[in-house]
């Protein structure tokens, strides 16, 4: 007798992983940013001029929530990297991480100031 030989059946696909690391640090930078990006947008209402003080609170709680969120997508990016899985959000966090944090570093530290250009002529 001859054995019959089934059919092959097709491979069976592999699961893509989620890049949970990615989308968390995203998540993270976006809180982060968000409390700030409000508030900016808030006081562009003329009734609400004086809310720009709020900045002065929220401004260190985006540098440090956006701190831990650019270390968040480094190890992500290298994680994806290695794994050869898609890279969009952790190129996404790594760059909403890196506004979050310098941005703020920038005001803080006299981005808009032209005292010292104006001293120059």
């Amino acid at each position: 007798m001859t054995a019959s030989v089934s059919p092959a059946s097709p491979p069976v696909p592999t699961a893509r992983r989620i890049p949970i690391l990615g989308i968390i640090a995203f998540v993270a930078a976006f809180i982060a940013l968000a409390p700030s990006l409000a508030i900016l947008l808030i006081g562009f209402l003329p009734e609400m001029a004086t809310i720009w003080w709020l900045l002065i609170v929220t401004m260190p709680f985006s540098i440090i929530v956006g701190a831990i969120a650019l270390v968040l997508a480094v190890i992500a990016l290298i994680l994806d990297i290695r794994a050869r899985r898609v890279l969009a959000w952790s190129i996404v966090s790594l760059v909403l991480s890196l506004i979050t944090v310098l941005v703020p570093l920038w005001l803080i530290t006299g981005g808009f100031s032209t005292g010292d250009y104006v001293a120059n002529f």
